[in-house]
Order: C-alpha cells, then structure tokens, then sequence
C-alpha cells in the first residue's frame, strides 16, 4: 500500500477515535453527539480547508499538504508525538520540524505558583509564546501542549473561531491592538517581528485588523469574555482575566482565567 493511502488509514482512524465533546465549541457549532467520532465534514471545518479537499487527501488524491495545515490536524485529533511524527512522514514524507520552544527561564517559585491556581493559569514572554501553564490551562486551552503562540492561535486559527465568542469584536480586535502596540514599542524585538508577520501571512482577517483597525487596548486586565470549554457542549461560560507582570522581568505575563460565577469569599 502506498504512503498517500496509508495516510488515509491513519486519519480516519484518529478521526474515528476522537471524543467530539474535547474540541471547544464543537457541540455548539455541529450539535451534540454520544458517539466518538469527526467525520470529514467537520474535520474539514475545523482545519479551514473544504470537505471535498480533505476526501480527495483521505483518497490518497492530495501532495505534501503544508506543514502549518498538518498542524492543525495535530490539534484537532489531539495526537501525540508518535501519531504527530506518523502524520508528516505520510504526508510530506520528512520528519515533523521541532515545535518552538521559547528559550525563557522561569523561576521555580513563579512555577509553583501558577501549577497551584485552581483556575487556567499561565506564564507568557513578550511575543506571547508560552512559558509555562497548569493543568486546568491544559483542560480548557489544549492547544498550549503543541507549543502555540498565543496571539498566532487566536488570530488566525479555524478552531479559536469556535471557542471564542463574538471572536472579532471581542477577542481579536483587542488582542490585536496588544499586538500592533507591543510591536510598535519594540522594533528590535525579532521573534515579535516574526509573530506579526505569520499571522498577517496566515489570516486576511487578523492582517486587516492589525493594519487598519483603530481599536486602543493596552491590556486584558479585567476583561470579561465569553467563550466555550471543552467537555461541556454547548454551555457559555463568562470568564475574567487577571493578568500581573513579576517586577524583576515585566516582559513575562502571568495570566489567570477566572471564571465570572467564581463564588466571592464571605
């Protein structure tokens, strides 16, 4: 059997096996389902490409697909790094690249405080790539385990349009203004460069706000938004950011994503 056909194989057995309920806003957006399971359809929809795309791949019909896009496939269907290295093999026929590693140090009592948060708690750069997130960060934002930059997912990336509601007015267009103003105040910082331009690359939507938009916002303290949790179907959830700087390194954020009906102390 050839690679292209065993690719199929592959894919439609980790289609076949994926839990529906795990990927954020999926039951909002295709309805609830019992079964395990993501057919083409939605796995075309998820990954921004056309169902009749992905069945002509599945068929064996599509060449070296692009890695960005194989990617996505990484995310959806939650594969590890065994399933992750079988996928590119098969469908560009060459080892996966190494997923960016940001090459910032964390403390080990910064990293004790954020793995005891009980709510989604992480530690970001001044590209916003990850440093280090919790447990609960992992349940309701999975994609932080595959080494995704925070802006790139949520500006350019088909599932973040899913989990984010009202994503452009209330999520990407604040966090774009974040983006444009860090990148303006600091010209010489080359991995912030590198941020912009893969996402002015990667989405026409996200390049139009970071060039034309003329929303104003420094940061998320205290911002409430809505969004989807994975394993919770079509429930919304309110959340609040709080967001702090360590005075020794204010290039570092540490993030927490504290639910609105958190119960106040008495």
């Amino acid at each position: 059997m050839s690679s292209k056909h065993l690719l199929g194989d592959f894919l439609r057995n980790w289609r076949g096996r994926r839990d529906p309920t795990q990927v954020p806003g999926f039951t909002a957006t295709f309805g609830h389902r019992d079964r395990r399971g993501v057919t083409q359809a939605e796995t075309a929809a998820l990954t921004g490409v056309t169902e009749g795309w992905y069945r002509r791949l599945e068929s064996g019909r599509i060449e070296r697909p692009k890695a960005e896009w194989l990617e996505r496939i990484v995310r959806i269907l939650d594969l590890d790094e065994a399933q992750r290295h079988t996928l590119f093999v098969y469908a560009r026929g060459q080892v996966p690249p190494p997923l960016y590693r940001p090459d910032g140090t964390v403390d080990p009592s910064t990293s004790a405080l954020i793995q005891v948060q009980p709510w989604p708690a992480y530690l970001s750069d001044a590209a916003w790539d990850v440093l280090l997130y919790n447990t609960a960060c992992e349940q309701d934002w999975p994609w932080m385990k595959h080494g995704v930059n925070v802006m790139i997912w949520a500006l350019t990336y088909p599932e973040a349009r899913l989990q984010l509601i009202d994503w452009e007015e209330s999520w990407a267009k604040p966090m774009a203004s974040q983006l444009r103003l860090a990148a303006a105040e600091q010209p010489d910082n080359r991995r912030l460069a590198e941020v912009v331009a893969e996402i002015k690359e990667r989405d026409k939507v996200a390049a139009r706000l970071l060039t034309d938009d003329l929303t104003t916002v420094t940061h998320p303290d205290g911002d409430r938004r809505w969004l989807y949790l994975p394993g919770h179907g079509d429930e919304e959830f309110e959340v609040t950011f709080r967001c702090f700087a360590p005075l020794s390194d204010r290039t570092q954020r540490f993030m927490l994503v504290v639910p609105c009906d958190y119960p106040a102390a008495s």
